[in-house]
């Protein structure tokens, strides 16, 4: 057991190996990262504890897999470093572990990160705490908590593993998906690999045709193959817009706002394929979303477009094999983001994203642009009938919610006593899409819809209206009133159901 102060020559020395020199760590992304993040006011590290002959699953499968059958005698056993933000030195670690059990001493635990006995990509498996701040909107929806023993004493903490990426066994795409799947293994459907298992899920070959291992890179139809493979499946979100003559089409910052504030309330991570300023061009890239922050929303006077919550998220955090964990990605113009590549970048590029690949439960079958169709129509409608009646913007929160999830949120609503254990007791299905309407921050209707139905049939499960009797009278008649006209605004081969179903529902 060996006791350090935290330092960046410390870290250094901490990270290297027989095959990688401290030289080498120093100029690696991936250290630079960590050591700015470790050291930052938020996360403060100021000790390091190491834990030598460590056996790390991840990478003993990996070593099984290809390091065991090298000429080379690589180990197969690690070194892992634990950090706190207390200072301390080996004598109280062992006071602390015999004798002592002081809760602010273990509060003061950071996380760990696991050093591979091979060269260069020597980050393993590695949880850290995120950055905390009460008064901050960050949204860490995509972390979990894991229980870590240090020599005989059991903590906790809330993070996402995050590795470095092994070209031999694996690609950035893979280590994306084994960081997704860290998270989503937590429902009992869905299985945790290690990366040269997601690797050997993907396909049984590479995108050009050559042996996965060593591996090249995964093509979009493989980390799909992998994701089906380990018990979820795929939504696919394409460009929507065109950038430049020289990047072609990329997906919007409107659109990558609305798909990841959609679908984090299932805390699953999702996946961005970018491309990032690499040299003279750019490269394909992957990285495994798990958080957002927004800024605090700014009241509007009613406009003719529709306007989203989701236009509020300023920045989204990301494992990015290639710098760390939970890296930080700004909204910049549209279509574009600022990250440590486009801050590394001599012509200060920006970084694209080409696709989002949103891992979901099987069961989840309605997609949010189904529901989108629906909201547009209905936005349409509520305008038209709040024309002059409101000072303030229509604002619209499309979300998917395990149905238990939404019952939970209900239960504070200021319903009367028989309205709320009606719905309380209501039979719904597993997930439901939840589009909540607002003006200057207060919430006027919530509209729910089966996640899991048939894409072409009535969805509608429920329509709660938070404003007075009296409006919701007035909205009723102005909708029976204007039928002919307000009908075909709704976007569905069923809206004659949808529209019966707004009516009766108020």
């Amino acid at each position: 057991m060996v006791v350090k102060s935290f330092s960046e020559s410390a870290f250094a020395s901490a990270l290297k190996n027989d095959y990688t020199t401290k030289v080498v760590i120093q100029e690696k992304n991936q250290f630079l990262f960590l050591y700015e993040y470790l050291s930052s006011p938020a996360i403060g590290s100021r000790t390091m504890v190491m834990e030598e002959n460590y056996i790390s699953k991840d990478f003993l499968d990996g070593y099984s897999t290809y390091y065991s059958y090298c000429f080379e005698n690589y180990p197969k056993v690690c070194r892992r470093i634990h950090f706190f933000r207390n200072e301390f030195d080996a004598k109280e670690l062992t006071k602390q572990l015999l004798k002592d059990d002081d809760p602010e001493f273990w509060e003061g635990y950071l996380g760990f990160i696991v050093v591979k006995p091979i060269p260069i990509t020597v980050i393993g498996l590695t949880l850290l705490k995120t950055y905390s701040d009460p008064e901050d909107s960050r949204s860490f929806w995509g972390t979990r908590q894991y229980l870590i023993h240090l020599f005989g004493k059991q903590l906790k903490i809330e993070s996402l593993a995050f590795q470095e990426q092994d070209s031999v066994i694996a690609a950035c795409a893979t280590t994306a998906i084994w960081s997704m799947l860290n998270k989503a293994s937590l429902n009992f459907h869905t299985s945790l690999k290690s990366p040269s298992q997601i690797t050997r899920d993907a396909d049984n070959i590479s995108p050009d045709g050559s042996r996965l291992f060593p591996n090249k890179g995964l093509s979009i139809l493989q980390i799909c193959q992998a994701i089906v493979n380990s018990g979820l499946v795929s939504e696919i979100k394409r460009p929507n817009i065109r950038h430049s003559k020289e990047m072609g089409q990329v997906v919007s910052g409107v659109y990558i706002r609305k798909i990841l504030n959609a679908y984090s309330s299932l805390g699953i991570p999702i996946i961005l394929v970018i491309k990032v300023p690499f040299g003279e061009n750019y490269g394909a890239h992957a990285i495994a979303v798990s958080g957002f922050k927004f800024i605090k929303p700014q009241i509007t006077a009613p406009k003719d477009e529709i306007t989203w919550h989701s236009d509020n998220i300023e920045k989204i955090y990301a494992h990015d094999d290639q710098w760390g964990p939970f890296a930080r990605l700004t909204f910049l113009n549209d279509g574009e983001l600022e990250n440590h590549w486009t801050k590394n970048d001599p012509k200060k590029r920006p970084t694209l994203v080409q696709y989002i690949i949103v891992p979901v439960f099987p069961k989840v079958r309605i997609s949010y642009e189904d529901i989108e169709a629906i909201v547009l129509g209905l936005d349409l409608i509520l305008r038209l009938f709040f024309t002059n009646k409101i000072v303030a913007d229509l604002v619209w929160d499309i979300k998917i919610l395990y149905s238990q999830d939404h019952k939970n949120g209900m239960r504070q609503y200021p319903l009367s006593e028989p309205a709320k254990i009606n719905r309380l007791t209501l039979s719904l299905p597993k997930y439901v899409w939840v589009a909540n309407c607002s003006v200057a921050g207060q919430k006027m209707m919530e509209f729910v819809f089966d996640a899991t139905g048939v894409q072409n049939a009535m969805l509608g499960i429920d329509i709660i209206c938070f404003f007075s009797r009296k409006i919701r009278l007035d909205l009723q008649s102005f909708l029976r009133t204007n039928k002919q006209m307000l009908e075909p605004l709704i976007k569905h081969k069923g809206r004659g159901n949808y529209y019966k179903f707004f009516i009766e529902s108020l």
